[in-house]
């Protein structure tokens, strides 16, 4: 049975990247990109594509399998034009069923429970909702990767493979920087960077329920800072331009997905400024449209949920019905508990904890530890694989200036990382380039052969796939997807305007402060609210405390 399980998943994979592939021939037409950056776009587009139809409908199974469908059909043509079984393909097939265990071990995580599958289902079974943040604080900071999820209910109201599009997401990332390294004879720096990126995923990120919507956001960031490294990397014009799309679209997704990675958009500042000449009229090109239109449409959805487009951006605020003040304090709320308040919240307030860099000390005494860990986890391959490198002899003219530019985006990252949101997984793509700057140096003039690289990766694997094994047997069971959730924390059930059910949660007994909606029916919240019916579309308003 399990054989059979491993069999499906792999079909499943295999036909939603061909049809992910698909959308993103859309975004990328005309252009000459290969399989897995087409991917890439894909979700994307997938993103697009949800965020616009949940104005007017839900997304219900029917019309995510039409879009999977469709997504084939724009594949089709090279479908049938792939050699399947080429040395490369069996290879990342090899590759795929080492990390399928890494998809098998995930756990339940607060967040899931908190606001990404109640998110799921909320786009299941009503389209937008207006002032749906007044039922979940989590709504206020909202992520476009969440509107992908509704699209991977591969059967109807069944989430069992709800995270399997951050999972694909994750191996075809993998599999691109491989294929980059060995498709590239001449090692360049962004052939370091792609090995440091390879190395380090693979070792430290071995659970997908362990990084949540940070996974997609720093896989998309560290995929603008490669390609903003191979723009000047190249002499040829279409590749720059090529490389400047890539870095730009994947710039703005990844803010998207999460705001801590707004200074990834400092990048493409440079490259665009730096070579306004080439580039002044590619921002106008039909191409980036999608991503225009996507940030567009989130901006929207943003409004919908909370009263702001931009949050917390008071001035983006308007005073419509749905709007709640408190949402601005979340700020402080959150920059407070990101510094670690919980050390100090019985010594002095947040604002007092906030001035003079009080909180540095005890951020500091929470933090390195686990900084530490994850600098070792780049640093030690990097340093071990070193003894095994040989000298080279071209030299990179632009190795230095790609350096300068990239140090001025750590130095700025990291004061903005410090400032707002000091959480560690908030910070992977400026850790990962600070790391990569120094590791740059020490491999000036030397090369990382290809049978080295790849006897190195394949132990590496072999480490997550033993590690995920493992969990898997504490697990006791081998489940494809996520267990089902029995929900026995109700608390009460009352019946609002219009005939809308409203779910209280139990806050005694339903996990973190008592806020666990998981795959209770909506509108599920811990919050004293009032729903109406206006239209079809609900309205959600919070209740006054007199």
């Amino acid at each position: 049975m399990v054989f059979v399980n491993l069999f499906l998943f792999i079909t499943a994979f295999f036909f939603i990247s061909a049809s992910l592939a698909g959308h993103g021939k859309v975004i990328t037409y005309k252009n000459n990109f290969d399989f897995f950056e087409n991917i890439f776009f894909g979700f994307i587009f997938l993103a697009l594509i949800n965020t616009f139809i949940h104005f007017f409908v839900e997304i219900k199974f029917q019309y995510s399998f039409c879009i999977l469908l469709l997504g084939l059909i724009f594949f089709r043509k090279n479908l049938f034009k792939q050699k399947l079984f080429t040395k490369k393909n069996i290879f990342f097939l090899l590759l795929l069923i080492f990390l399928v265990p890494l998809f098998i071990s995930q756990k339940y995580h607060e967040d899931f429970g908190y606001y990404h599958l109640p998110y799921a289902l909320l786009l299941l079974e009503e389209k937008i909702i207006f002032g749906i943040a007044n039922s979940n604080i989590a709504y206020v900071y909202n992520s476009i990767w969440l509107n992908i999820y509704p699209s991977f209910f591969l059967w109807d109201k069944s989430y069992d493979y709800l995270t399997f599009s951050t999972f694909i997401l994750y191996v075809i990332f993998i599999c691109y920087l491989i294929n980059n390294i060995f498709k590239n004879e001449n090692w360049k720096l962004s052939k370091l960077f792609s090995v440091l990126l390879i190395f380090y995923y693979v070792l430290k990120f071995t659970r997908i329920s362990e990084f949540g919507l940070d996974l997609p956001s720093a896989i998309y960031s560290n995929l603008s800072i490669l390609f903003f490294i191979k723009f000047f990397e190249t002499d040829n014009t279409y590749e720059k331009k090529k490389f400047f799309f890539l870095n730009l679209n994947f710039v703005i997704f990844s803010i998207l997905i999460k705001l801590s990675s707004l200074p990834v958009i400092l990048l493409s500042i440079i490259l665009y400024f730096k070579n306004f000449k080439l580039l002044k009229k590619e921002l106008i090109k039909v191409n980036f449209i999608f991503i225009y239109l996507l940030s567009l449409f989130f901006l929207f959805q943003q409004f919908i949920y909370t009263g702001c487009f931009i949050f917390p951006n008071e001035l983006s605020c308007l005073n419509v019905s749905w709007f709640n003040h408190d949402f601005l304090s979340l700020k402080t709320i959150l920059e407070t508990t990101n510094k670690s308040y919980s050390e100090a919240k019985e010594i002095m307030s947040r604002e007092e904890f906030l001035e003079n860099f009080k909180w540095f000390p005890y951020w500091f005494k929470r933090n390195y530890s686990e900084i530490g860990t994850h600098i070792l986890t780049m640093l030690l391959p990097m340093i071990t694989i070193y003894f095994f490198t040989k000298k080279k002899n071209e030299k990179n003219p632009r190795a230095n200036e790609i350096r300068l530019y990239l140090l001025i985006f750590v130095l700025i990252s990291l004061v903005f990382w410090l400032t707002f949101s000091p959480v560690y997984r908030f910070a992977v793509p400026f850790f990962v380039t600070a790391v990569f700057l120094t590791l740059s140096i020490f491999f000036n003039k030397r090369e990382i052969p290809n049978n080295l690289f790849l006897i190195f990766i394949i132990l590496f694997l072999s480490f997550n796939f033993i590690k995920n094994v493992n969990r898997i047997y504490e697990k006791k069971k081998i489940v494809f997807g996520i267990d089902k959730i029995v929900n026995k924390y109700l608390l009460d059930k009352k019946n609002s305007k219009n005939h809308t059910n409203i779910f209280f949660v139990n806050e005694e007994s339903n996990g973190w402060q008592g806020r666990l909606c998981w795959d209770v029916p909506i509108v599920c919240t811990y919050m004293k609210i009032q729903v109406n019916r206006n239209n079809n579309y609900l309205f959600i308003n919070k209740l006054s405390e007199k």
